[in-house]
């Protein structure tokens, strides 16, 4: 009897050599994309870091922000607290900028002189608390400490029962703190800005 050689198909043990072989190409791929996947993720957390420390310190706003009545039913003054958002370093006031927004004026208020002051002028903003009572003084916002913000609008700028503003503090140091609220439609005295 002759026996033919048959070379057409696979035996068992060449499938399991295939077989193998591919389990280990795959493996190997994987194990690359991954590391490339973990390399991806590190530089774009090394980037955000970076981006974090170049914009500087947060602001963030610590309770209400208030309206008060000047006359007329209108609101005159805008008051709030201003602290540091956790992680900031300070965020030097006396290169802040506010610009106030509403939808028929958009203006530039110039900072009060001086900046803290318990009187703030007319058309014009200033600090006029700072809190703890230790704190230096100056205008340099720096952690733990809390300043009450007073924008005294000027005349005929005021704002109406139920009209929108938007107050926006600026400065190169730290990011912008926008607050956007409405007038209630009653004005009392004082009032709280939703």
């Amino acid at each position: 009897m002759i026996l033919r050689e048959r070379s057409g198909a696979f035996t068992g043990l060449e499938a399991a050599i295939v077989l193998i072989a591919f389990v280990v190409v795959a493996s190997v791929f994987a194990f690359a994309v991954i590391g490339a996947g973990y390399f991806a993720t590190q530089q774009t957390e090394r980037t955000a870091y970076s981006a974090l420390q170049q914009t500087g310190s947060a602001l963030e706003i610590l309770g209400n922000v208030h309206g008060l009545k000047r006359a007329d039913d209108e609101i005159g003054i805008i008051r709030f607290n201003v602290g540091l958002a956790p992680g900031g370093k300070y965020v030097a006031f006396d290169k802040m900028v506010l610009t106030w927004t509403t939808k028929d004026d958009i203006r530039i208020y110039d900072a009060n002189e001086p900046l803290y002051d318990s009187m703030i002028d007319e058309g014009k903003w200033g600090i006029i608390s700072i809190k703890p009572s230790t704190a230096t003084g100056d205008t340099v916002l720096e952690e733990n400490e809390v300043y009450t913000v007073y924008v005294n609008l000027t005349p005929g700028e005021e704002i109406g029962p139920g009209e929108d503003f938007s107050l926006e503090l600026t400065s190169t140091s730290s990011m912008s703190l926008i607050i956007r609220r409405s007038a209630p439609w009653q004005i009392d005295n004082v009032n709280i800005l939703y």
